[in-house]
């Protein structure tokens, strides 16, 4: 099975060095803005996109340069904000701008602030973020919750760690520090306010970090089905073959083989069996693409494992 995993790395890997569909899409719809403008040069229309996204013109190159950056996929733009002013100057459709926000820029169709919990829209989400939590915490087994002393009563509160830890099943070992004993917190205190913040939906959530909640809070009762219905409940566009991070890398193409591949190997077997199995099968991908510098790859993990 490892063979089969790493052929699946490799070819995810070569994959990921053609060019992002995204792009592809988005250089039409630069050209059909060129187009409607009498096809200008590049320089003087990028020049305009920038007028239209400022009400200025551009006054260095440099100010230009990001936006050539930008439709050629070297960079993407800084904030949600610069994002969708780069596609209302480009006259992009409301569908259009859905697209290059959830598609191009991957990430979810809106993000929330503290002061807008009240909105029908967040609320909603953050109910269903509130119940795959608790039904995560369901599952942790009497036996470990007494090993890491922690009450009943005292499930909810411990939230952090006890994702945290299991984390750490999903990664290579090398990438890890000398691993603290399984009933110390000390290890898992800095991430507590980004997981809090991330469970609670506020702020810009990267699709690869809700992919890895969806992962550890599911298991094992997940598959292919319920991670795309999830990801759209949370406004974030399901698994697709050809959706890219903003680096190019194909994450979806893998992820879709390896649920695949889980619900193949797994049929029939303890729930227990099951997350074992997905766990070394994540942490073989993690340590093959630690091994070849592909860490935008490594799904599972995040820098305050190492930390």
């Amino acid at each position: 099975m490892k063979e089969k995993l790493v052929c699946m790395a490799e070819e995810c890997i070569r994959l990921s060095e053609e060019e992002r569909p995204e792009l592809v899409w988005l250089r039409e719809i630069y050209e059909r803005f060129r187009s409607g403008l009498g096809n200008p040069g590049k320089q003087e229309a990028d020049s305009l996109l920038y007028e239209r996204m400022y009400s200025s013109a551009p006054g260095r190159s440099s100010d230009t340069l990001k936006i050539r950056y930008w439709r050629t996929g070297r960079h993407v733009p800084v904030n949600r904000e610069q994002c969708l002013l780069f596609g209302q100057a480009l006259q992009m459709t409301d569908g259009e701008l859905d697209y290059l926000i959830k598609n191009y820029y991957d990430r979810n169709d809106r993000s929330f602030e503290e002061e807008e919990q009240e909105d029908p829209v967040y609320q909603a989400r953050k109910e269903q973020m509130d119940t795959l939590v608790m039904e995560y915490l369901k599952k942790i087994h009497p036996g470990r919750r007494i090993q890491m002393r922690i009450a009943k009563s005292m499930l909810e509160n411990n939230i952090r760690h006890l994702y945290y830890m299991d984390a750490m099943k999903y990664i290579s070992v090398r990438s890890q520090r000398i691993r603290l004993s399984m009933d110390s917190h000390i290890t898992s205190i800095n991430y507590g306010s980004e997981l809090g913040r991330s469970l609670r939906l506020i702020g810009e959530i990267p699709r690869k970090t809700i992919l890895r909640h969806l992962f550890i809070l599911g298991m094992p009762y997940l598959n292919r089905s319920l991670m795309d219905e999830r990801l759209t409940v949370f406004g974030y566009v399901p698994l697709c073959e050809d959706h890219t991070l903003v680096g190019g890398e194909r994450l979806d193409w893998l992820l879709i083989r390896l649920l695949e591949l889980y619900e193949t190997v797994c049929r029939g077997l303890e729930p227990e069996q099951c997350s074992r199995w997905f766990q070394d099968a994540c942490r073989v991908l993690d340590r093959y693409f630690e091994k070849n510098g592909k860490n935008s790859l490594r799904f599972m993990y995040f820098k305050a494992l190492k930390e």
